[in-house]
């Protein structure tokens, strides 16, 4: 997203949430894993859907302090540091209104994701480690200083995968071979990480 149009749909966010506005109205519910309160659907579920929340929120800040702990001076890692807390109040849950299924503002400002399939009717929540790996893709977009999904982004995604799955927060999936439907969508991403080829070519996948 560019700067205004990011501008845009964070203001426009904001105001869906703090007044339940739209036709998927949300609303603030207290996570039983974690204590903290996540902007979620009003749906039945809701409990269930700000527990995946916060289990995503805990796997993307342990993969911020694996990084600054251990890749401390690469740029990538700087950019994270600079950009992207893993609060709360920063993540929530994007509805089928929103332009995007998932996506970050001011490359970490905040970031929300789409947690529930929308195919005939089904509206049930995602797999956890299907989400897991769409934050790592939006954190991929926060390291990563083009905009968009060019080689630089996919080699700094393949890179996080890579760590993700070394800290035990990512189960590799096939999804090149076994594409998985997502919020209406399809996951063909297979990014693998070449430290030869940070920001060249490794053009891979998409999420269409």
């Amino acid at each position: 997203m560019d700067s205004i149009g990011s501008s845009l749909q964070y203001a426009l966010q904001r105001v869906k949430n703090v007044f339940h506005m739209g036709n998927y109205p949300t609303t603030i519910v207290k996570s039983n894993i974690d204590g903290q309160s996540y902007n979620v659907r009003d749906l039945p579920d809701k409990q269930e859907a700000a527990d995946m929340m916060a289990k995503i929120r805990l796997k993307m800040k342990k993969l911020k302090m694996h990084l600054e702990a251990t890749f401390p001076d690469k740029p990538q890692v700087k950019l994270l540091s600079k950009n992207f807390d893993a609060e709360a109040h920063r993540l929530g849950e994007a509805t089928p209104d929103d332009e995007f299924t998932s996506f970050s503002v001011n490359k970490g400002e905040s970031v929300h994701f789409c947690l529930r399939q929308r195919e005939d009717g089904n509206e049930g929540l995602v797999d956890e480690n299907i989400i897991t790996f769409v934050a790592i893709h939006e954190m991929g977009h926060i390291i990563t200083k083009t905009i968009g999904h060019g080689p630089d982004f996919w080699n700094n995604f393949g890179w996080l995968l890579q760590e993700s799955e070394r800290i035990g927060i990512y189960t590799p999936q096939n999804f090149s071979a076994h594409p998985v439907s997502y919020c209406g969508m399809k996951i063909t991403d297979q990014p693998k990480y070449d430290a030869k080829k940070d920001g060249s070519n490794l053009e891979v996948g998409s999420i269409e």
